[in-house]
């Protein structure tokens, strides 16, 4: 005949210290990698990590300075037209007291230079937008500018 069982028998056994380590060291280990997840998720979501680097520009007030725009085009377009806002303070060299100006180009197959003079009058800068449109297409590229004092 079998003996009942014992009060020994009936207890749970304690995890080892090694056991707990184990545990541990995976309980740990899946946090981070759960940590990891969210926090790669939170940063390509975030509107900075989307968007590009933008070209800076500091200017002297007073002084003109010249840039260059380059455009990459796959085919020769006509008629394209050029739109060049400016910040508060910024003005082109050709076109004194205007923030935007506007005019039409080719824009020929490959790349294409749009060469700009700006001279700061006052402020401390801001974002330099151009804005190419061919029929119903638009890019927009944008330059951040700073001014430095004299």
């Amino acid at each position: 005949m079998t003996e009942p069982p014992t009060a020994k028998a009936a207890e749970h056994r304690k995890p080892t210290r090694g056991q707990r380590a184990a545990a541990f060291g995976f309980i740990g280990a899946f946090g981070l990698t759960m940590l990891t997840v969210v926090l790669t998720g939170l940063y390509v979501r975030s509107p900075r990590a989307r968007a590009p680097e933008t070209e800076v520009v500091t200017l002297t007030i007073g002084e003109p300075r010249s840039i260059n725009l380059v455009f990459d085009s796959r085919a020769t377009l006509r008629d394209v037209e050029f739109t060049v806002d400016l910040p508060i303070g910024i003005e082109l060299a050709e076109h004194p007291g205007q923030r935007r100006v506007v005019g039409r180009a080719e824009l020929a197959d490959g790349l294409s230079a749009l060469p700009l003079t700006l001279v700061a009058r006052e402020g401390s800068g801001g974002q330099l937008a151009a804005r190419l449109r061919f029929g119903e297409d638009q890019k927009t590229f944008v330059v951040d500018l700073t001014v430095a004092p004299r």
